[in-house]
């Protein structure tokens, strides 16, 4: 006959349950970092999509006010006067005497913030706003404006002597190449983003002269 053991079983010290925790935090810690990771990323995506959605508006706007500048029609008047205080209509504007620009054409121009479209300035033709469907991803928060000033020819008057079917400039006659800048301006997605692109159209006087080349 077996004598009867009145021995316990050993006592557990923790180890087990230590370990367990300290993995479980470490698990805890990496599910933390991947989730920030990914909104960090989604944060910089959508970041990206927002400014090419505005450089795309700003684009837009450009090339849609090259088109109706090529497209204007003459009709026997001035088809783009320039903008005084009583003009009423499409118009442009133009410097000073001196040189400089109208403030408000400079802050158009140059500001950090939205700027609405300035009187006698053309309206972008497209629709880039409250787009649904498959363009819903395109849609931008405000409308493209654009402004267009007459620089007039590229040579003074009388300077230039050169003649040509594209690049005429004859004393700053009919024939000569006029410099109109367009600004565009737009918001991308959200109005967090604020894209301002400009550009030179050379074309024939569209300013002084009510006749059609």
């Amino acid at each position: 006959m077996k004598p009867h053991s009145n021995r316990l079983p050993a006592r557990q010290h923790g180890a087990v349950l230590f370990v367990a925790l300290i993995f479980l935090l470490l698990i805890t810690l990496l599910t933390l970092t991947a989730i920030g990771t990914s909104i960090l990323q989604e944060k910089m995506t959508g970041g990206m999509r927002n400014r090419q959605l505005g450089l795309m508006g700003a684009e837009s706007g450009l090339r849609g006010t090259e088109a109706w500048l090529w497209n204007l029609s003459f009709s026997g008047t001035q088809p783009l006067p320039p903008c005084i205080e009583s003009s009423s209509g499409t118009c442009v504007y133009r410097p000073s005497v001196d040189g400089t620009l109208p403030l408000a054409v400079q802050k158009f121009r140059t500001s950090r913030t939205w700027e609405s479209a300035l009187p006698g300035t053309p309206s972008y033709g497209g629709t880039l706003t409250g787009l649904s469907g498959d363009s819903e991803t395109a849609s931008l928060a405000t409308q493209p404006v654009v402004l267009v000033e007459d620089l007039g020819p590229n040579v003074p008057p009388g300077a230039g002597s050169q003649s040509g079917a594209i690049d005429d400039e004859r004393k700053g006659g009919a024939g000569t190449a006029w410099f109109y800048r367009i600004t565009s301006r737009s918001q991308g997605g959200t109005a967090a983003v604020l894209s301002a692109n400009e550009s030179v159209f050379s074309t024939v006087n569209l300013t002084n002269t009510g006749i059609e080349p």
